[in-house]
Order: structure tokens, then C-alpha cells, then sequence
């Protein structure tokens, strides 16, 4: 290498290093960034949700009475549990049967019990309520037994419950508890309304 003056070179080079430690820091400034956000991306994941149906308060009757769970909430919960079920880990895989089963009997029970409960505990509560008022609260719980029945299914697999007779029951009867309450809920915040 014949290079005619040495010290040029030397500063040349020396120059060519600097430029590449700030290259260098630039990167490293910028991954690590990356590496920031993709921490702070997965801390905002929500591993568990506790619904508190007690707390549940209804002002009006108009639209739909919601146990539990937002008309966005239900869809998702019916996207992951039933169209694709292999995508959800922590869904048990009981069988459809069970299923339709207990939606049946729930349906059977809002048909048969409900009126005679709403109008229990409209007297109870002394809420007034008109004809058609039962009904379409029944129809209402009604459109949101399968995505409760998910729910509950879901809290009896983290339970361990596994047969079906246990699986039946603890659904049920969280159900009809989770039915009644609401309804007492929503004659407790219309009490004395309409008189």
C-alpha cells in the first residue's frame, strides 16, 4: 500500500469509523424503540374479565336488555366460540347437543316462568309495567342465552367440571340466577316509575 501521506489516511479512516458508530447508534436508538412498542403492545392485553351482573343497572325500557355483555362483545364471543372453535384454547369442547339442550330448556323457562316472575317482581317492587313489556324483555334474554351459555361454559371448564350432568346444572341454574337478578335489578331502578 503506498498511500502518500499517512495522516490523511489515518484521518480518513478515523472519520469512516465515526460514521458508522452514529449509523450504528441510529439503529440501536431504533430497535430498541421497536422492541419498546412491542412490549408496550403486548402489556395492553386483557387476560381475564369478572362481570359483576349485580351491579347491572337498567334506566329504560327500550332496545334490548343486555345480561352482561355489549352487542359487540356477544358477537365476538360467538365469532371465537362457535363458528371457529379450534382458535380458542380455553373453550371446552363439549358437545353441540348439551348445548342446544340447555338453550331449549332456558327458553322453555323464559316462556313459562318469566311472565309470572316479571310480574312478581314488578308488584314486589311496585313498578308499573305495560302488556307488552314482558315479553319483550323475555325476548331479549332470550337472544342472549347462547352467548351466556358460552360464558358459563367457559367459567365451568376453568372450574373443572366435566360431565355433562354437573356441566347441565351449573349452567342453569347461573343462568336463571343471573336472569332473576338482572330483572329485580332493572324493577329496583324503575320502582314507582309511570304511577
Amino acid at each position: 500500500m503506498n498511500y502518500p501521506n499517512w495522516t490523511k489516511y489515518m484521518y480518513d479512516i478515523h472519520e469512516y469509523i465515526r460514521q458508522q458508530e452514529t449509523v450504528i447508534e441510529t439503529l440501536m436508538r431504533r430497535v430498541n424503540q421497536l422492541e419498546e412498542n412491542l412490549q408496550n403492545a403486548k402489556s395492553n392485553k386483557i387476560e381475564k374479565i369478572e362481570y359483576h351482573f349485580d351491579q347491572l343497572k337498567i334506566e329504560r325500557l327500550d332496545g334490548t336488555l343486555h345480561i352482561g355483555l355489549s352487542p359487540q362483545d356477544l358477537a365476538n364471543l360467538e365469532d371465537t366460540n362457535f363458528i371457529n372453535p379450534t382458535t380458542n384454547t380455553n373453550s371446552p369442547n363439549y358437545p353441540p347437543p348439551l348445548k342446544q339442550t340447555i338453550q331449549a330448556e332456558l327458553s322453555a323457562y323464559l316462556q313459562q316462568s318469566g311472565p309470572s316472575i316479571i310480574h312478581q317482581l314488578a308488584v314486589e317492587h311496585n313498578t308499573r309495567l305495560d302488556d307488552g313489556y314482558p315479553s319483550i324483555l323475555i325476548q331479549d334474554i332470550e337472544k342472549q342465552l347462547p352467548g351466556r351459555i358460552a360464558f358459563y361454559e367457559n367459567e365451568a371448564y376453568q372450574k373443572k367440571i366435566h360431565t355433562q350432568e354437573e356441566l347441565h346444572a351449573f349452567i342453569t341454574d347461573k343462568i336463571k340466577a343471573e336472569i332473576h337478578q338482572s330483572l329485580k335489578n332493572y324493577m329496583q331502578n324503575n320502582q314507582h316509575k309511570g304511577e
